[in-house]
């Protein structure tokens, strides 16, 4: 250990020159690595949303490359960590000690956090932007393909184009049954991406309603828990009209659905929520 003397007080140690400027060194690094980030945002999708086209729609070919993409993204949180532990983190200990550099770790842990959490989020946007490509697409073929079988009329699927059903003929009455191809029925689960991004308003509420119940610190027999239970009873209504939106969304492409959510939100509510209120500081203080 050298540059400084253990008499030399915690200011002194952190306010030497060559200590600031491994400081500014480490921040000029951070931020390079947020706009990195933020333009691979750009690239990925812009590659994702091309991937599809030259696929010819194939899904299966489309989630391979964006999870080959995701992590590389999630490769550059790493990166930050890797850094400190590796380069920064000595460099600083030759000028104080390791308690006094807490702050700096955290910034880069911070950062690192924050891109695991905009990933998640990226992701509900890219899903669902990729399966809405794919289900216009689809529907698209489907009905240039379907026709009544008793007068060749054009026949026009509108949404539910996972299972088979039966379509009226507008011109002659016949009624006539709807059967999707193999490929289709395998891939029915882009409708749950379609869904959360369409209930993402919902997503990023109840986040952060759970993220503010999270913020309170831990409380002692005898604080108040008016404003904690206050913060829980925010993040019930916000999570309840999540997963209700989303259900019911769903339920929209895939009617056979509709008679569940209120058990499937139920289910939800007790997996997400009430387990976690239940071991909350209302009920162990």
């Amino acid at each position: 250990m050298f540059g400084f003397s253990k008499k030399d007080s915690k200011e002194e140690r952190k306010n030497q020159p060559e200590y600031l400027a491994l400081v500014e060194k480490w921040d000029v690094f951070l931020a390079k690595m947020e706009t990195r980030f933020n333009e691979s945002l750009v690239h990925a999708e812009e590659a994702v949303i091309d991937n599809l086209e030259e696929n010819n729609y194939d899904m299966s070919a489309n989630m391979t490359a964006w999870s080959g993409i995701k992590s590389q993204l999630e490769a550059l949180g790493d990166k930050i960590e890797q850094t400190f532990d590796d380069k920064v983190q000595p460099q600083m200990l030759d000028y104080v000690e390791r308690w006094d550099i807490i702050d700096q770790d955290q910034k880069g842990t911070e950062l690192s956090y924050s891109f695991s959490t905009r990933i998640e989020r990226f992701e509900i946007e890219l899903e669902g932007k990729i399966a809405q490509e794919f289900y216009n697409h689809a529907i698209q073929l489907l009905n240039e393909d379907f026709h009544c079988s008793q007068c060749s009329g054009k026949l026009e699927v509108k949404k539910d184009i996972f299972r088979s059903h039966y379509v009226g003929c507008g011109y002659c009455n016949t009624v006539n049954t709807f059967v999707p191809s193999d490929k289709i029925t395998e891939i029915r689960w882009v409708v749950d991406n379609i869904a959360k991004h369409k209930v993402l308003k919902e997503w990023d509420e109840k986040n952060a309603a759970h993220k503010h119940c999270q913020s309170f610190r831990s409380l002692n027999k005898g604080d108040d828990k008016t404003p904690l239970a206050k913060a829980y009873d925010n993040w019930e209504i916000k999570e309840n009209a999540f997963w209700t939106n989303y259900f019911t969304e769903r339920a929209s492409y895939l009617p056979e659905y509709q008679e569940n959510i209120k058990h499937d939100v139920s289910v939800k509510m007790n997996l997400y929520f009430y387990d976690n209120k239940k071991r909350s500081d209302l009920y162990n203080n």
